[in-house]
């Protein structure tokens, strides 16, 4: 049980660092130009699906910030305590 939960708490934190890594790619996708062909276009939309789902309700509970959008820095912070908490609790229900 315990080898289960530690690889449960690996993949967490594995999820967590992907997620960043995506956001990431979003965050720097909104500074360049699109374009409708590429490897470029196919990154960008993939980065947009998987983060929407998270940015959308922080989106629409915190206001633009002059012509800022302070959403994806909220998700980093929250998915980042989220990712840390669940990943002491799995490990401290191993040590049990």
């Amino acid at each position: 049980m315990t080898v289960i939960l530690y690889h449960l708490a690996q993949t967490v934190d594995i999820l967590r660092d992907l997620f960043f890594v995506i956001l990431m790619v979003r965050i720097i996708a909104s500074y360049v130009p699109p374009r409708a062909d590429g490897i470029w276009s196919f990154v960008t939309t993939i980065s947009y699906r998987f983060t929407e789902p998270v940015l959308a309700p922080i989106r629409r509970r915190i206001p633009l910030v002059g012509m800022m959008d302070l959403s994806p820095l909220i998700a980093l912070f929250l998915v980042d305590i989220a990712g840390y908490v669940l990943v002491r609790l799995i490990m401290g229900l191993a040590t049990l």
